[in-house]
C-alpha cells in the first residue's frame, strides 16, 4: 500500500485521470439510476383466497378455511398460518421461514389445495399467490356529474391506453362497482308456472352458449372448418329472448315474459366522489424495477395529449402525484446538503489553506460518484432511504478527507514539502483510515441480510455507505497526495486576499495554541486522576441509558413519516340501520366543502383559496365502509398543522355510534406493519379466551395515551339461522335441500360470466330485491319436496336470530381475539405498552389461563423481529471488528478502548433528543450509526499517533498528553464540520424534512459529545490500560514491527 500510495502521489496523470474515470462513471451512472419513492420490500407471505358468495362468516370458516388449514399442516418452510373468515370470502395467509423458495412451497401449497374435495360446490376456484404489495404512484380521476356508464366507458378507455404505454403495467380500479344481468323471478311466478329457480338457471345455462365443438375436413370448402355452436346473450334484451317454457299448446313463454332483467351496477349502496362529484379513480401501480419518474411522467404526457378528445362535461385529472413529493424532499435535501457543503467549506477555509478546504470538499464529490456506480452496478435505486445513506455517509467522507489533509498539511508545515510530505503524510496515516473504512463497512454489511420490512429497507443504506467510504478511500490515500503534493500553494494577487489570508493563519494558529496551552494542560490533570474521570464518564453513560430503557426518555420505534394526505376511515357494524352509511358519509363530505366547515374554516385564517389550501378531496362508500382522503398542498402544510385539521375534521363529525373502528391519519408509513398497538389473544377453551381479553382491555385503560380500545368480537352481527321441524321428515326434507332452495331464492346462482366491454359480467338469477329486502317472503315461501309437492316454508322449517362474528381470525389453527388500540405516540409508543402489558397482566394470565398465549401484530411484532434481527448481527459485526482491530493495532486491548467511545455518542444522541424535544426512533439509531464511523475513525488517527510517539520512546503519560494535542485539531474539525454542515437540515422546518431530524439529531449531537470522550476518556483508558500492563504483563501489546520509525507523528499541528 505504501508504494502504491508513492506512485500515485509521484504520477499526477495516473491520479487524475483515476479521479476523472470515477466522477464520469458517477456522472453516466446517476440519470441511469431508477427512482422509487421508498424501496420495495420483498414478501415472504402466501395467501390463499377463496370465495363463497352468499355464505355468512362461520360457513365460510367450517367448510372452507379450516379444511385449508387442515390440509396445509406439515408443508415445509410455513413458519405462521393465520386466516381471517369474511361474508363470502377466506383468506388463509403463510408466513414462510426466512430463505424458503417461495415457488417451491407455492407449487406444495397449490397441489394440496387442489386435492380438497370437501369444499362447497358453490365456491370459485381457490386462488395461491405471492403476497406482492405494489405502491400507489400516481392517482388519474375520471369524474363528472354524469351517470356511472358514462364514467365507465370513459375509464375504459383511459385504463386501456394507458396500459399501452411501455412505462405503465399496472393499474387498479376503485369506483367502479361491478356490472351485474340480474335475472328476477317472484315466488308468484314461478308457482303460477310450476317451475322452480334451478329450472330458470339450468334454461339460462343451456340456451346461452358460445362454445367449439371440434373441427371437420372439407375438401371442398378448403381445408379443415372449426365448428362452433354461438347463442351467447350478452345484453338485457337477448336475454328477454330465451325460452323458458314451451306449453302443450305451443305457446312459448321467454324469459322477458316472466323475469325482470336489470342490466346494471351492483344493488349494494355504492358512493365514490372526488370534490363532490361522481368519479371514478385509477390507482397507477409501481411494478419491481421500474422508475417512478418515468411513470408518473408517461401518465401526464398522455392526459396533456388526450385531454380534448373526453367527453363535455368529463374531467381526467392526476392526484395523490408521489413524484412531487419525491422531488420536494430531494430539493429539500440537495438545497440543505449543498448549503452545509459550503459552511463546512468555510469552515476548512479558516483553519487549513485554502487549497487543502478544496480538495477535502471536492473529495465528497469523488465519494459519492463512486457510490453511483455501485448503486448502479447492483441495480440499487434512488429513494428516499438511499437519500438517507448519503445524508449519512457524508460525515464519515469528510471526517477522511479532513484526517489524511490535516496530516499532510502538518507534515509539511514541519519540513516535508512538497511531494516528500504528502507522501510521507498519506502513508503514516493509511493503517487508521484503511481501519476505520473497512471497520464501518463492516458495521453495515449486515443490514444487506435482515429479513424483517425495516431490516430490508435499510439494504439501501448499506450500498449507499460502502461504495461511498470505498471510494473515499481511494481518493484519500491514492487522488489527494497527488493534488497536496506542491511547492506552492493557492494565491491570489489582492489585497483583500493577503487580508484574509493573515486573519486566516491567525485563526489557525489560535486553534494550534489552543490544543497547545489549553487543552494539553487540561487532559494531563484528567490522567492524574484517570480513575476519577473515567467513573464520572461512565457514570453519564449509565444514567442516561437507565433513564432511556426506563422511559423518561420518549422513544418510538417507526415514526410516522408524515404525509399531505389526510384519511379518515370509518368502520361501522353491521348491526347499524340501512342508510347509515350514507348519512356518516355526508356528514363527513360535510365538515369539508360545507358551511363552517374546514375549507372555509382555514380560508378565513390564512386568507389562502380554499382550492390552494386542500386541493382535492375524495370519499368512497362501501357495505359497512367509509373512506375519506384530504389532500393538504405544500403551502397548506407550511402554514397549517395538520393535526388540528384531524382534530377539527373529528369534532365536526362528532361521535358515530355505530363505527366498531375509526381511523384518522396522515402518515406515509402506517400500512401493514405500521399503525398502532395490536396484539393477538389465545386460550384453551372460548370462554377462557373471552375472559382473558376482557381483562386485558380492563388493564389497557390504565395505560396513558391509548384510546379507543376494542378487539374483534367488538364486528359482532347477526344472523338468521334455520332449523327444520319433526314434520320435515314426513316430507323426505333435508337442511341441505332446504338451505339450497333458500339460498337459491335469497342469494341466487350465477349462472353464467360473460365477458363484454372489457370487464366480466355475472348473470345473477335470483328473487326480486323487495322479496329478499323481506322476511314475511322468507315465511312465505314454498319449499318443494323431493316427490315434487310444495309445502309452504313455516310448516316445515323455524327460524331463530343468533349473533355472529363477523369476521373470525385464527393462527395456526387456534381460534383467536384481535385485541387493538389507538394511541398517542408523544405519550406512549406501541412497544412501551405492549412490554407493559407483557411485564403485569400477560403474567398473570399465563399462570391462571390454561393455554394462555399473546401473539404481537403490527409495529410491535415488526419491532420484535427487527431487534431480533439487529441483535444477532451486531453481536457479530462486534466480534468482526474487534478482530479487525486487534490484528490491525495488534493488541487485544486497543480495540476495545477504541470501541469504547460508541456507547457515548449514544448517550449525546439522548442528549440532542431531549434539547430539541422529540423522541428517540429507528431513524435516531440509523444517526447513531454514522457517528459511530466518525468516532471510530478519530479515535483510531489518536490511538495510533500515541503508538508511534510510544514507539519513539516517550513515557507513556507524556505520550497520551502529546498524541491528544497532536491529533486536536483534526479531531476537532471533524467533529465541528460535521455538525456544521448538517445544522441547516436540522433547523429545517419543512414537513419533507420531519422524518430525517431525528437522524441528524443523533450524528450531530452523538458526534459532539463522542468528540469530548474521544480527547478525554480514551487518554484515561489508555492510561489506565497501560497501568495495567505495567502489573500484568501479558496484557501488554504486542511490538508495533508495522509502525513506521522515523521521527514523530506527522499530523502535529506544529
Amino acid at each position: 500500500m505504501r508504494n502504491l500510495i508513492a506512485w500515485f502521489a509521484d504520477n499526477h496523470v495516473a491520479a487524475n485521470l483515476l479521479m476523472l474515470l470515477i466522477i464520469i462513471g458517477g456522472v453516466v451512472s446517476l440519470p441511469l439510476l431508477r427512482t422509487e419513492v421508498f424501496p420495495v420490500v420483498s414478501s415472504d407471505e402466501i395467501i390463499v383466497s377463496v370465495s363463497y358468495l352468499g355464505a355468512g362468516p362461520a360457513e365460510v370458516e367450517t367448510n372452507i378455511t379450516i379444511p385449508i388449514e387442515e390440509t396445509l399442516k406439515g408443508v415445509a418452510n410455513i413458519k405462521k398460518m393465520s386466516s381471517r373468515s369474511g361474508r363470502g370470502s377466506s383468506r388463509v395467509t403463510l408466513q414462510l421461514d426466512h430463505g424458503a423458495n417461495i415457488q417451491i412451497v407455492m407449487d406444495e401449497v397449490q397441489s394440496r389445495i387442489d386435492g380438497i374435495r370437501a369444499f362447497p360446490r358453490d365456491i370459485e376456484p381457490p386462488r395461491v399467490r405471492h403476497n406482492i404489495q405494489n405502491d400507489d404512484i400516481i392517482d388519474v380521476i375520471v369524474s363528472g356529474d354524469t351517470d356511472q356508464k358514462t364514467l365507465a366507458n370513459v375509464a375504459r378507455r383511459v385504463k386501456a391506453d394507458l396500459l399501452a404505454l411501455p412505462d405503465v403495467t399496472l393499474i387498479s380500479i376503485r369506483g367502479m362497482p361491478p356490472t351485474t344481468i340480474s335475472i328476477e323471478v317472484s315466488e308468484f311466478d314461478l308457482r303460477r308456472l310450476g317451475i322452480s329457480m334451478a329450472s330458470v338457471a339450468k334454461v339460462i345455462s343451456d340456451s346461452s352458449v358460445d362454445i367449439s365443438v371440434g373441427s371437420i375436413r372439407s375438401t371442398g370448402m378448403g381445408g379443415t372448418l372449426q365448428i362452433r355452436a354461438e347463442g351467447r346473450a350478452y345484453y338485457e334484451e337477448e336475454f328477454a329472448e330465451i325460452t323458458l317454457l314451451q306449453q302443450s299448446n305451443g305457446t312459448r313463454i321467454k324469459l322477458g315474459d316472466v323475469a325482470t332483467i336489470k342490466d346494471g351496477i351492483s344493488e349494494r349502496s355504492f358512493i365514490f366522489r372526488s370534490k363532490g362529484k361522481p368519479s371514478i379513480t385509477m390507482e397507477t401501480q409501481l411494478s419491481p424495477g421500474q422508475d417512478v419518474l418515468k411513470l408518473t411522467s408517461a401518465v401526464k404526457n398522455y392526459l396533456e395529449v388526450a385531454e380534448p378528445t373526453f367527453p363535455q362535461g368529463i374531467t381526467v385529472t392526476t392526484w395523490r402525484d408521489d413524484s412531487v413529493e419525491f422531488y420536494q424532499r430531494l430539493e429539500m435535501l440537495i438545497s440543505n446538503s449543498i448549503t452545509g457543503l459550503i459552511l463546512v467549506f468555510i469552515l476548512l477555509v479558516m483553519f487549513l489553506r485554502l487549497d487543502l478546504a478544496l480538495w477535502v470538499t471536492f473529495g465528497i464529490v469523488i465519494a459519492f460518484s463512486g457510490a453511483f456506480m455501485v448503486m448502479k452496478f447492483f441495480d440499487f435505486s434512488i429513494n428516499q432511504i438511499s437519500l438517507f445513506g448519503f445524508l449519512l455517509v457524508l460525515g464519515i467522507v469528510v471526517d477522511d478527507a479532513i484526517v489524511v489533509g490535516e496530516g499532510i498539511h502538518a507534515t509539511q508545515r514541519r519540513g516535508r514539502k512538497g511531494l516528500k510530505g504528502a507522501i510521507y503524510g498519506a502513508q503514516s496515516l493509511s493503517l487508521p483510515i484503511i481501519l476505520a473504512v473497512f471497520t464501518t463497512i463492516l458495521a453495515v454489511v449486515p443490514l444487506l441480510m435482515f429479513q424483517s420490512e425495516t431490516g430490508q429497507q435499510a439494504r439501501d443504506i448499506a450500498v449507499v455507505v460502502s461504495g461511498a467510504l470505498i471510494f473515499s478511500l481511494v481518493e484519500c490515500l491514492l487522488i489527494l497526495p497527488c493534488h497536496l503534493s506542491g511547492t506552492k500553494h493557492f494565491e491570489l494577487p489582492y489585497a483583500w486576499y493577503q487580508k484574509f489570508l493573515k486573519f486566516q493563519r491567525k485563526v489557525a494558529q489560535w486553534l494550534i495554541d489552543f490544543a497547545r496551552y489549553k487543552y494539553k494542560p487540561f487532559i494531563e490533570k484528567c490522567l492524574r486522576a484517570k480513575y476519577l474521570t473515567a467513573a464520572i464518564f461512565f457514570s453519564v453513560l449509565i444514567l442516561f441509558t437507565t433513564a432511556y430503557v426506563l422511559g423518561f426518555i420518549r422513544s418510538s420505534f417507526n415514526p410516522e413519516i408524515p404525509s399531505n394526505m389526510i384519511r379518515y376511515s370509518i368502520e361501522l357494524s353491521e348491526t347499524a340501520p340501512e342508510g347509515t352509511h350514507e348519512r356518516i358519509h355526508d356528514k363527513m363530505v360535510e365538515a369539508i366543502g360545507g358551511p363552517g366547515g374546514i375549507e372555509e374554516e382555514y380560508e378565513e385564517k390564512t386568507g389562502l383559496a380554499r382550492n390552494i389550501l386542500f386541493p382535492n378531496y375524495s370519499s368512497f362508500a362501501f357495505g359497512t365502509r367509509i373512506f375519506m382522503n384530504l389532500e393538504m398542498s405544500s403551502e397548506a402544510m407550511a402554514v397549517i398543522d395538520a393535526e388540528d385539521v384531524m382534530n377539527g375534521w373529528q369534532e365536526r363529525v362528532g361521535e358515530v355510534p355505530e363505527a366498531v373502528e375509526v381511523t384518522l391519519r396522515n402518515s406515509r408509513n402506517t400500512g401493514r406493519r405500521g399503525g398502532d398497538l395490536s396484539f393477538y389473544v389465545s386460550a384453551s377453551n372460548d370462554s377462557d379466551l373471552e375472559a382473558a381479553v376482557e381483562r386485558v382491555k380492563l388493564e389497557m385503560r390504565d395505560i396513558q395515551g391509548l384510546t379507543q380500545i376494542y378487539d374483534s368480537r367488538d364486528r359482532l352481527g347477526q344472523e338468521l339461522r334455520l332449523s327444520l321441524k319433526p314434520e320435515a321428515e314426513h316430507y323426505g326434507l333435508t337442511l341441505s335441500t332446504l338451505s339450497d332452495q333458500v339460498r337459491l331464492g335469497f342469494y341466487g346462482r350465477i349462472v353464467q360470466r360473460i365477458p363484454r366491454d372489457g370487464e366480466t359480467i355475472d348473470i345473477h338469477v335470483r328473487y326480486p330485491l323487495a322479496a329478499r329486502q323481506n322476511l314475511n317472503a322468507l315465511r312465505e315461501m314454498y319449499i318443494k319436496t323431493p316427490e315434487g309437492g310444495e309445502i309452504p316454508f313455516n310448516m316445515v322449517a323455524e327460524m331463530d336470530y343468533a349473533p355472529v362474528l363477523n369476521s373470525p381470525e385464527r393462527i395456526n389453527g387456534q381460534n383467536i381475539i384481535k385485541v387493538s388500540a389507538r394511541m398517542n405516540k408523544n405519550i406512549v409508543s406501541p412497544y412501551e405498552a405492549f412490554l407493559y402489558l407483557e411485564n403485569g397482566i400477560f403474567i398473570d394470565l399465563k399462570s391462571e389461563i390454561s393455554g394462555f398465549a399473546v401473539i404481537p401484530d403490527g409495529q410491535v411484532e415488526e419491532q420484535a423481529i427487527f431487534f431480533g434481527e439487529i441483535t444477532f448481527y451486531l453481536s457479530l459485526v462486534l466480534l468482526a471488528i474487534y478482530a479487525l482491530l486487534a490484528i490491525g493495532l495488534r493488541s487485544y486491548i486497543e480495540p476495545i478502548i477504541i470501541l469504547t467511545a460508541v456507547p457515548f455518542g449514544f448517550v449525546g444522541a439522548l442528549i440532542g433528543h431531549l434539547i430539541i424535544d422529540m423522541p428517540v426512533s429507528l431513524y435516531s439509531f440509523l444517526g447513531l450509526f454514522a457517528a459511530s464511523g466518525v468516532v471510530i475513525n478519530d479515535n483510531l488517527v489518536l490511538v495510533h499517533c500515541i503508538k508511534k510517539l510510544k514507539k519513539e520512546g516517550m513515557k507513556f503519560t507524556e505520550a497520551i498528553a502529546e498524541g491528544g494535542r497532536m491529533r486536536f485539531r483534526a479531531i476537532v474539525l471533524t467533529s465541528i464540520t460535521t455538525f456544521v454542515g448538517l445544522v441547516p437540515i436540522m433547523l429545517e422546518t419543512s414537513y419533507q424534512a420531519i422524518f430525517i431530524i431525528p437522524m441528524v439529531v443523533s450524528l450531530t449531537f452523538g458526534v459532539l459529545f463522542a468528540t469530548l470522550i474521544t480527547l478525554v476518556l480514551v487518554p484515561c483508558l489508555y492510561d489506565i490500560k497501560d497501568g495495567f500492563a505495567e502489573k500484568l504483563s501479558f496484557l501488554k501489546s504486542t511490538d508495533d514491527r508495522g509502525v513506521d520509525e522515523e521521527g514523530k507523528e506527522v499530523g502535529a499541528a506544529e
